[in-house]
């Protein structure tokens, strides 16, 4: 309806006397009683037949009603309606729910049980939110309807992970969780999803994707006491249930990286599948705003939000690795194709993770370098407080990813000091060369603190101190030296910026400088020189 329609709405319904003489409460409650039907019978609302008269006067109460509450925002914004009569409404709409949605399948029902009920509950939830979200929509009552069914889905959902669940059963729970209830055909429809985004809670459904996925891994983990057993009757038998579990093993895992790759790309995962553009949304949103909030909060560390799943992801690639190598080994057969796909899952999750870590140092440096007092030491403690704590807890992967974070942050931090401006660090500094000298102690002390044993990374940091404060012309071009041959992660142009700094070389004098030294390694160095002594021999001959 355009402008013109809405005002002429408006108009008749404070025009008429049945509606413009009632008091706030009697005007209220007529909308409830309405509302009521609305909520509970699910024939009200269709068009055609003798339902339009009715329709029309339903529609003229609730404008009545809005218009004594006028709703503050667009779409689901909500209206300024008084607590108690919002409270009422809300308890009609957990009714209404609990009376439309389907009963749960009996325990240990057969896999097409659970077909029939997840099928029944998408016709439920999104019929539902079709039919009644034009009335409610414009009356700012939307929001409420959303929250309630997505919480009641959510609820049953989690009782049905309680149920006695295969993997086969888990699975499907999954994929119509992330396939279907976020896809057009349910959440996602284009007449609700714009409203569904902005209203739905993301951590009651991150939280069930994780325990679902998890439950999925136990599962798969229980073949094992399957074999066992097997064993203790006869060996045929169980080399025959091996073969058995191997194959189940094999599908079990299939899923799961087509699961957690869509997860983490919030794209298309290993089958080239499209993932719901909803999922994608609330992925998206889940990672950014919702550690935002945390952060505020003080609940959790920097960007716990993004790398919890992905610690969760790289422990259950371990754990499925384990599982996949024993039961091949037990029934004899190759699976390094499986295992294959499992290291790079769990590569692609470390990668993704140390990412993680290292954006968030990377924005502190940027401060570190601009302002002053900033605690170097502090600022990486807080930064790395989430990636250190569930390392702690991976003691398998925690040597090598230290190793590589902190090789990520020496790097940035020589990065963000060549692209400060060399005036302002003095000014804030002192002596910069001594400060990068410290500095670099600080560093090793804090992943120290986290391994004992990590290789000292800031040694790079110390070879630049050492040019930045030289005094003796051998050491400075042997320092030089050093950071083009023995440091793949710097630059030529990174040492030339650094030469530049030390008492403002001439281009020439730095030219001269470079000049001397050499990118090639000690063995390419020595190789070097035996081809120019063969052809002095050759030469001479």
């Amino acid at each position: 309806m355009d402008r013109h329609g809405s005002s002429a709405a408006a108009c008749a319904s404070d025009s008429n006397p049945a509606y413009s003489g009632l008091q706030d409460q009697e005007l209220g409650q007529a909308a409830l009683e309405v509302l009521e039907q609305l909520l509970r019978d699910r024939s009200v609302g269709a068009s055609g037949g003798g339902q339009e008269r009715k329709r029309g006067q339903r529609d003229l109460l609730l404008e009545a009603w809005g218009r004594r509450n006028p709703v503050t925002g667009k779409g689901t914004g909500a209206g300024r309606y008084p607590q108690d009569w919002l409270h009422q409404y809300q308890q009609q709409v957990e009714e209404a729910v609990r009376l439309h949605f389907p009963s749960l399948p009996p325990e240990d029902s057969p896999q097409q049980q659970l077909h029939t009920y997840l099928r029944q509950v998408q016709e439920v939830v999104q019929g539902e939110l079709l039919r009644l979200a034009p009335v409610l929509k414009e009356a700012g009552l939307l929001a409420t309807l959303i929250d309630k069914y997505h919480v009641h889905t959510m609820s049953q959902l989690e009782l049905l992970l309680q149920k006695n669940l295969n993997k086969d059963q888990t699975f499907i729970l999954l994929r119509w969780t992330l396939k279907t209830y976020l896809s057009s055909n349910v959440l996602g429809h284009p007449d609700v999803a714009a409203d569904v985004t902005g209203v739905m809670d993301m951590m009651l459904l991150a939280d069930w994707l994780q325990k679902a996925k998890t439950k999925a891994l136990q599962s798969a983990q229980c073949l094992s006491n399957v074999v066992r057993t097997a064993g203790a009757v006869s060996p045929f038998l169980q080399m025959e249930i091996q073969r058995i579990c191997l194959t189940q093993l094999h599908i079990f895992i299939k899923g799961f990286i087509a699961l957690e790759e869509k997860h983490m790309t919030g794209g298309k995962g290993a089958g080239g599948e499209k993932i719901p553009h909803l999922f994608r949304t609330i992925n998206r949103e889940l990672s950014c705003t919702a550690s935002e909030e945390k952060c505020v909060t003080g609940e959790k560390g920097a960007g716990e939000e993004r790398i919890l799943p992905l610690f969760r992801t790289i422990s259950t690639c371990r754990e499925l690795r384990l599982l996949v190598v024993q039961f091949a080994s037990e029934a004899q057969t190759d699976a390094a194709a499986t295992v294959g796909l499992l290291e790079e899952l769990h590569s692609r999750a470390t990668q993704q993770l140390l990412h993680s870590a290292a954006h968030n140092v990377e924005v502190s440096l940027q401060r570190y370098f601009r302002e002053d007092s900033i605690d170097l030491g502090e600022v990486l403690s807080v930064d790395l407080k989430v990636l250190f704590l569930y390392l702690s807890k991976e003691p398998d992967i925690q040597e090598d990813c230290l190793d590589t974070v902190y090789s990520q942050v020496v790097s940035l931090y020589l990065k963000h000091l060549l692209l400060a401006n060399q005036s302002h660090l003095e000014r804030m500094w002192g002596n910069v060369g001594e400060a990068i000298k410290e500095d670099a102690l600080v560093l090793h002390e804090v992943f120290s603190q986290q391994n004992k044993d990590v290789e000292n990374k800031s040694v790079l940091l110390l070879k630049v101190s050492s040019v930045l404060s030289f005094t003796n012309e051998e050491t400075f071009h042997s320092t030089c030296n050093e950071l083009l041959t023995h440091f793949p992660q710097v630059s030529r142009e990174q040492v030339k910026k650094l030469i530049l700094w030390k008492d403002r070389l001439s281009r020439q004098q730095v030219k001269a400088v470079l000049d001397t030294t050499t990118t090639e390694s000690p063995w390419q160095r020595l190789f070097t020189v035996w081809r120019q002594c063969s052809r002095s021999v050759v030469s001479s001959v």
